[in-house]
């Protein structure tokens, strides 16, 4: 067995369950889920007309890289959403949802040999801790407290480990805080990336949760458009049908970007 997993924590469902054993409902008291992060909405007509449509190809193995026209369907989506137009060859590559993809980022960007950082914000999704720690990196957590407006604030990290870090993760908009990163975050960000040469992975997967039709989340790949970094050098977006299509069990999502990232995931 791997000893790396012995440094892994428990998953925090399992161990909410164990605290929650024999606990019993306040009566007249209707209870609000706190759990995992699972629509509560039943999945698109048109999801579920289009797999029925399809059901011949569950028999056959997908090209590697995922179909074309998928991968056509994602740039153009990405395109109306985030206003980047994409290579859908190159800069696109459709997934098993967005939790594995992170792990698979992790493992392909980390260089074990070279006492490796990983940050990860702080409260986090704990694929980001676990991904570093299998990798051979170590984590380093960046708080989001009220006195950071709940996000991380960068300016706190020690050089030291700046110079060590290869991998950075970032969840905007923010799971549990909400928080949205600004165009001047972003350039902080990249800022630092450049200066430091690691990858930042962007958890996007709640962009579509918000109520001002008019004034979608600003994405990384809106932000690198916006700051001329149209190569999206060392930027790797993650996203996911779970939440904006209602379908967790189907495990699909995309991760797009720097396409010098995107070929070793091949």
């Amino acid at each position: 067995m791997n000893p790396l997993l012995n440094t892994l924590q428990p998953y925090p469902f399992a161990k909410l369950r164990k605290l929650l054993e024999g606990a019993k409902l306040p009566e007249g008291l209707k209870p609000i889920s706190l759990s995992i992060g699972e629509p509560k909405h039943p999945a698109p007509e048109t999801v579920k007309q289009s797999l029925f449509d399809h059901q011949a190809l569950f028999e056959k193995y997908p090209p590697i890289g995922g179909y074309p026209e998928l991968k056509e369907a994602i740039g153009n989506w990405i395109e109306k959403r985030y206003g980047v137009k994409l290579d859908p060859a190159s800069q696109i590559l459709p997934t098993n949802g967005s939790r594995e993809a992170l792990f698979a980022l992790t493992q392909v960007v980390i260089d074990p040999t070279k006492d490796p950082v990983v940050v990860t914000p702080n409260p986090f999704y704990q694929i980001y801790e676990g991904a570093a720690k299998l990798a051979g990196a170590e984590p380093y957590f960046c708080p989001m407290t009220a006195k950071t407006g709940f996000k991380p604030d960068y300016s706190t990290v020690p050089e030291e480990v700046l110079k060590r870090t290869q991998l950075l993760f970032v969840c905007s908009p923010n799971n549990p805080t909400g928080t949205v990163l600004s165009l001047e975050d972003w350039k902080r960000l990249f800022d630092l990336s450049d200066k430091y040469g690691f990858v930042i992975g962007s958890d996007e997967c709640y962009s579509e949760i918000y109520f001002d039709e008019d004034n979608p989340p600003l994405g990384s790949l809106t932000a690198a458009k916006l700051l001329g970094r149209t190569n999206f050098d060392r930027l790797i977006v993650f996203s996911s049908l779970s939440k904006r299509s209602n379908i967790p069990g189907m495990r699909t999502g995309f991760v797009a970007g720097d396409e010098k990232l995107i070929k070793p995931f091949l």
